[in-house]
């Protein structure tokens, strides 16, 4: 799952322009698939999404009640970065 998270992160947040709140359902079915209940979602969720910040390191996501909130940040790899390693093709 954290490599999910990872993927879900890098490709959503540095495209945000406001900050966005996700709801607990709404991570539940996105990445839940292998759980029966919530209660059991929850905290794999909390491990995956820090291991996936050990990583993403410029990510800023907020973990609440409610869910998480995606908060506008830097994309994992800089885009001249990217335009390089496409460069070097």
């Amino acid at each position: 799952m954290a490599f999910d998270v990872y993927v879900w992160l890098a490709y959503c947040l540095h495209v945000l322009t406001r900050s966005t709140p996700i709801g607990w359902p709404a991570l539940f079915g996105q990445f839940g698939g292998g759980y029966n209940e919530m209660k059991h979602f929850k905290p794999e969720f909390r491990k995956a999404l820090d291991f996936a910040l050990t990583v993403y390191e410029q990510a800023c996501v907020d973990l609440t009640e409610e869910g998480a909130v995606l908060h506008p940040s830097q994309p994992p790899i800089p885009e001249r970065e990217i335009a390089r390693l496409q460069a070097s093709r």
